[in-house]
């Protein structure tokens, strides 16, 4: 009986994963550098079609540098990913997110907020690492928060309750790459409130064997939210991704 589950299951050993670096040329205060950093790590593979994988992701925000300071983050968020992704001529992957956004220096009584999610998500790339590997990407999610209705305690405030996200980008030549992010997002205040993004970006890259260097232009036509609406602003900057296998 063991060697039958055995002979279902395999250890992938493989990884995916990014970081970047962003500016935002505006005077806005609120606004000044983004720094984000996230990795995936398949564990568990049953019959090349099942995936169960973890990930963990870091973004930092700062507002204005002032002074000799130059590295000064105003908040921090960190997220815990587990749940398992059904590969087949698309990929379909259903994961719980905990994710909490944090002040940094500063003694507030509500100094973090703590969100939990449960992801569904359909998309023809495994993660977004893949999208420059495409011709034309896309990705559709649904995100449920359970606030309210199983365990009070499972979301720190009511920003969310269900967020519905939709991605895709096109080559332009070789080297390029045009995008548009679409996000509707609905709160789980009495009365409910609305949220919303529109963000068209372009991405320069060069792909190598192992991961691909990329410089991206993002503009937020559109965003309203509970933590961040930078509406109207350029956003700038350059970042590096891998998805190869980690052995």
């Amino acid at each position: 009986m063991i060697f039958i589950l055995l002979s279902f299951l395999s250890v992938p050993l493989e990884g995916s994963g990014e970081a970047f670096i962003g500016y935002y040329p505006t005077p806005d205060t609120l606004y000044n550098t983004d720094v984000s950093m996230w990795m995936r790590a398949s564990l568990v593979r049953i019959k090349e079609k099942i995936d169960f994988f973890g990930q963990y992701s870091s973004y930092l925000e700062m507002a204005s540098q002032e002074g000799k300071v130059v590295f000064d983050p105003a908040f921090s968020s960190y997220s815990f990913v587990f749940g398992l992704q059904y590969t087949s001529t698309y990929f379909f992957s259903l994961y719980v997110d905990h994710s909490c956004r944090h002040l940094i220096d500063k003694k507030l009584e509500e100094g973090k907020v703590v969100f939990n999610a449960l992801n569904f998500v359909f998309s023809n790339i495994k993660d977004p690492t893949y999208r420059f590997s495409q011709d034309f990407y896309y990705s559709g999610s649904y995100i449920f928060y359970p606030q309210g209705i199983f365990v009070d305690w499972l979301n720190s405030k009511p920003y969310y309750r269900y967020r519905f996200i939709i991605e895709g980008g096109k080559k332009i030549w070789s080297f390029s790459q045009l995008s548009l992010g679409l996000e509707y997002t609905v709160s789980n205040d009495d009365p409910q409130k609305v949220y919303y993004q529109i963000c068209p970006e372009i991405n320069f890259f060069k792909q190598k064997q192992n991961g691909t260097f990329y410089a991206f232009i993002k503009y937020y036509l559109k965003a309203k939210g509970p933590l961040r609406s930078p509406e109207r602003l350029l956003f700038l900057g350059a970042g590096y991704s891998f998805g190869t296998p980690c052995r």
